[in-house]
């Protein structure tokens, strides 16, 4: 028993140590590759086809651009735009009129309405 102790012990110490992983250093973006992505962006590519040319991941490219004040598509509306949502719906204007006016479809107007407590109206303007 005490041969097999010895054993184990001595396999355990010809393992080599692990080396580190390597830390990748974040890589810059200029100014004109950002203006070209930004550009290809409007044009109606997605951020996944964009990113690999510049090097950056998905979520850096999002951020890169939303600094630049690009606004995203399929992006979560701000705190700022469901107030605008609920006064807007509330002064009248339909779910797709409020929609179209801040970039978001009528399905995810009112979605968030509804979060806010706000009464939907039939599509003859009478309250459900």
């Amino acid at each position: 028993m005490a041969v097999r102790h010895w054993q184990i012990r001595q396999r355990t110490k010809s393992f080599a140590r692990r080396e580190p992983p390597l830390i990748r250093q974040q890589t810059r973006v200029s100014e004109a590759a950002l203006l070209a992505a930004e550009v290809r962006y409007e044009a109606g590519a997605t951020l996944r086809e964009i990113a690999p040319a510049l090097d950056v991941s998905r979520q850096r490219l999002a951020a890169l651009l939303r600094a630049r004040g690009v606004q995203l598509r399929r992006a979560t509306p701000s705190a700022c735009e469901v107030d605008e949502m609920v006064r807007r719906y509330a002064a009248g204007e339909s779910l797709e009129r409020v929609g179209t006016n801040l970039g978001f479809s009528a399905g995810t107007v009112r979605t968030y309405i509804l979060d806010r407590g706000v009464a939907t109206r039939d599509s003859h303007g009478r309250l459900r």
